[in-house]
């Protein structure tokens, strides 16, 4: 009978302890899942933040501007055009159409 008793009072302790370790596995596991939530939220608002900054970057004007100042660039006339025709050009097959 103490023998039993003794196997019983084993199995028990290592029930106990086996629930005492899942409990501490789920707090960890809950613990790391919040952390992943805010960490989303986090990008989430860094995202939306950075496609605002995109937005206000690629005004067609910002980019004139930008253009003329840093690589001074100038609009395209038909003055500072050049024109090349399929004549000019030896190496061209004469199956492309010129007009």
């Amino acid at each position: 009978m103490i023998r039993a008793n003794l196997l019983l009072l084993a199995l028990a302790m290592v029930c106990a302890m086996s629930l005492v370790r899942a409990q501490y596995d789920a707090r960890r596991t809950f613990a790391a899942l919040d952390a992943a939530q805010v960490r989303a939220a986090q990008l989430e608002l860094d995202h939306d933040r950075l496609q605002v900054e995109l937005r206000a970057l690629s005004i067609p004007s910002r980019i004139e501007s930008l253009a003329r100042g840093r690589l001074g660039m100038v609009p395209v006339t038909p003055a500072r055009s050049d024109y090349v025709s399929a004549a000019q050009l030896p190496g061209l097959p004469v199956n492309i159409p010129t007009r």
